[in-house]
């Protein structure tokens, strides 16, 4: 199931539109619960997630400038799991687990706790590729930032200035 998100994630990031240049602009996220500065004008696609017998709505923001793609996820929790930490926590887990796999590494016995930034080196179809991500949880739901592009054109810089544009509503 985390597979097939991620590949669609990954096809939707390949679709958007290309960018010679960095052009920054912010853009709401997660029902305004979140904003982000992406680096061109950012797209929007939805897609129903099955998980553990619970239907998410996951939404994909993202932009991408030449082999960089920059996006941010978001899934609103199901009425079920309003008091169900247990649940949440689960999802988490297994959303950061599914990144792993995706690059064909497999996730480390302690997995990056949600809220903290973590690097993956795997490869993707054109080759060796660097995956920064985020994932935390909002009252209202799940939410991961991700930066990925081939490990030698990472633009790290710029990959900074995403990760630390995620934030509340401005």
């Amino acid at each position: 199931m985390f597979r097939r998100m991620a590949a669609v994630s990954m096809v939707f990031m390949a679709l958007t539109g290309c960018s010679p240049e960095y052009n920054w602009r912010v853009a709401p996220i997660a029902d305004g619960s979140v904003t982000a500065i992406f680096p061109g004008k950012p797209e929007t696609g939805q897609r129903p997630l099955d998980f553990s017998g619970h239907s998410l709505q996951f939404s994909l923001t993202a932009a991408q400038v030449n082999d960089a793609a920059f996006a941010v996820g978001y899934a609103p929790w199901p009425d079920e799991w309003a008091n169900d930490d247990q649940a949440k926590h689960d999802f988490a887990r297994a959303v950061i687990r599914s990144l792993y796999q995706n690059l064909g590494v497999a996730p480390p016995r302690v997995l990056p706790e949600p809220g903290n930034r973590f690097t993956i080196e795997g490869k993707s179809q054109k080759g060796a590729a660097r995956l920064d991500a985020k994932v935390w949880l909002l009252p209202r739901g799940l939410v991961e930032g991700l930066v990925t592009a081939p490990s030698a054109l990472y633009p790290k810089p710029e990959a900074d200035e995403f990760f630390g544009s995620l934030g509340k509503p401005r």
